[in-house]
């Protein structure tokens, strides 16, 4: 399925003002400069994709979200595991450096990041495009790239053979961490949303 030029243009807009929403209340919770930006976003082939994601050998932390509703959507942001490490410092008011390694509070903390991005995507789309999109509970995993990428792929059931993909810069206390963001709905359901406003594809 093709998106237009101008169908995208309003789905990038939706993207960064998600993305910088969601971007400033981490930097409220952390007291801290933390800047997620969004370097791209593109309809993405899956296969290319797939085969991207399996040539990132980097360890990564991942958090997932459903989203029931009227669209059918999932979201996986990708982090490498230092990148988490430095979260969680920051989240507990800790030294830099004291979080080593995975741990409960860990995963806490990515799971609230999870939230975070969840809650503000959602409200773009429900206020942007009148959609009925509601969260649920995050969950988190710690693999490579290839691995996650895969999991959601398949959890997804996905027909389509395109994607939503954000690519995404995130700075926390001037350690740039190159991240992804996939935002997966139902192609259809973009269709749908797009229509909502007037945008024919």
């Amino acid at each position: 399925m093709n998106i237009s030029q101008d169908s995208m243009k309003v789905v990038e807009i939706m993207s960064r003002l998600s993305i910088d929403r969601a971007s400033r209340a981490l930097s409220k919770i952390l007291r801290t400069g933390a800047m997620i930006s969004l370097s791209s976003v593109h309809i993405a082939d899956l296969s290319e994709t797939t085969e991207k994601m399996n040539d990132d050998l980097r360890e990564m932390t991942g958090v997932m979200v459903d989203f029931k509703g009227n669209v059918g959507c999932k979201l996986l942001f990708m982090l490498p595991v230092n990148g988490s490490f430095i979260l969680t410092d920051l989240f507990l008011r800790q030294p830099a450096g004291t979080t080593k390694e995975y741990n409960e509070f860990t995963e806490s903390v990515i799971q609230e990041l999870g939230n975070i991005l969840a809650s503000h995507i959602s409200n773009a789309l429900v206020s942007d495009f009148d959609a009925t999109l509601l969260p649920e509970p995050p969950h988190v995993h710690n693999d490579y790239a290839g691995v996650m990428f895969s999991n959601l792929v398949m959890e997804q059931g996905m027909v389509d053979d395109k994607l939503l993909l954000m690519e995404t810069k995130f700075e926390i206390c001037k350690n740039e961490l190159e991240c992804y963001l996939f935002l997966v709905p139902e192609m259809t359901s973009l269709v749908k949303l797009l229509d909502n406003i007037g945008v024919k594809v």
